[in-house]
């Protein structure tokens, strides 16, 4: 064992040592750093936990991307665009996992003596299947024409349940004045947490909206693609915009919901400007710690420099007792963050308002290479920030520290 080595876990393990006046202070510092390390997991795994629900839920319900007619709305496909015209080495193509054709008919559901706006999403098997996790009841494989889901939110404002009818109403176009009248049963009832596509999104098959529009097999409103990543490789863009022919409007999710994207782009500033607080504070405490260290350590220092020892090796053991100090703190920051994380991922005991957070729980996100990253970097920074205090001990002379004594 290096003589520095040594000499720093002697003065650690000294019980008298615990009993000095840096004793409290150190103690202060060490759990500062464990703070730290709590607010700083808590803070990743959280915000980059809730990013990464919200964007699913989004993608989820709408595909990665989104392509329809240039002349329709984010909710309304009165313009349909034709199959045929569309390359089939795209529907074949092994860069998306999945492509399903969708429908968006506005409607109104009569209610009492007013109406309530509505938008009926007809879609595919395949889109049934992306939805099922929103659904109460997963053994569900299908919807029939005459069946729909209605969220948790629209079954209490029409005050139905599973297994009743409702009456919607929806136009053939934006020009068309006489409403086509569907009677459909509420197959099952669904809870995505989004407030946008639950207060009025209505799912049901995609026949029902090609009946209501007059289209055949060969026309869609749009068509919703996923990937296996949120961002496609060049070549693999290019191929997608080359299938589909340049009067279709082709958008990517965070461009379909711009305003939903860059809110959560929000939590990136926030999840930074904690990390930073955190370390500032837990390193500050640590060079506070040091400083108190090597000023209550004047007259080992001195002996230390009588006996040969150069300011550099006496420098050395106050940061290798630091880098202790600061490890002990790592550790058991760790410790306690990941267990809080894990059983919050496990049983969800803290809950959110899912109106407002699109969720009903706090979601975490434990990943190992971001707390590693985390763990070094406020090593890093707390070992550099001790060098400030440890110049002191340049500033000690052996001879006036013993005249003091």
């Amino acid at each position: 064992m290096k003589f520095e080595n040594f000499l720093a876990s002697r003065i650690l393990s000294y019980k008298r040592y615990k009993n000095t006046i840096s004793s409290p202070i150190i103690k202060i510092s060490i759990l500062s750093i464990i703070i730290a390390i709590i607010v700083i997991n808590f803070s990743v795994s959280i915000g980059f936990g809730i990013q990464n629900e919200i964007r699913d839920k989004f993608i989820t319900v709408s595909g990665d991307y989104y392509i329809s007619n240039f002349k329709n709305e984010s909710f309304s496909t009165y313009h349909p665009i034709d199959l045929n015209n569309i390359d089939n080495q795209f529907f074949n193509s092994k860069n998306f996992s999945d492509i399903n054709k969708v429908v968006y008919n506005p409607g109104i559901i009569p209610v009492n003596n007013t109406f309530l706006d509505i938008v009926f999403k007809g879609i595919d098997n395949n889109g049934f299947s992306s939805i099922n996790q929103f659904v109460k009841n997963k053994d569900l494989l299908n919807i029939e024409v005459s069946e729909v889901l209605v969220s948790d939110i629209l079954a209490k404002k029409l005050n139905v349940k599973k297994g009743d009818y409702i009456k919607f109403l929806f136009f053939k176009d934006q020009n068309s004045k006489i409403p086509l009248v569907r009677n459909l049963k509420v197959l099952e009832l669904y809870n995505s947490s989004i407030s946008e596509f639950d207060s009025k999104l209505v799912f049901g098959n995609i026949k029902q909206s090609q009946l209501i529009n007059k289209w055949n097999d060969n026309f869609t409103g749009g068509l919703e693609v996923y990937i296996e990543k949120n961002d496609l490789k060049k070549q693999d863009l290019d191929f997608l915009f080359s299938s589909i022919p340049p009067d279709y409007d082709i958008q990517k999710i965070s461009e379909r919901f711009p305003e939903i994207f860059n809110w959560i782009k929000l939590f990136d500033t926030n999840i930074y400007l904690i990390v930073i607080l955190m370390i500032a504070v837990g390193g500050i405490n640590m060079i506070t710690a040091l400083l108190v260290t090597v000023l209550d350590k004047t007259k080992l220092i001195s002996r230390l420099k009588i006996l040969g020892a150069n300011n550099s090796s006496i420098r050395k053991i106050f940061m290798i007792n630091g880098f202790y100090l600061i490890m002990k703190g790592i550790i058991w920051g760790n410790i306690i963050s990941l267990s809080l994380m894990i059983i919050q991922k496990r049983f969800s005991l803290v809950r959110l308002d899912p109106m407002t957070y699109y969720s009903d729980h706090v979601p975490v996100e434990i990943d190992p290479i971001k707390i590693l990253l985390i763990n070094l970097v406020v090593i890093v920074i707390s070992m550099l920030m001790l060098l400030i205090p440890s110049r002191t001990i340049s500033k000690i002379k052996p001879n006036s520290s013993f005249k003091l004594s």
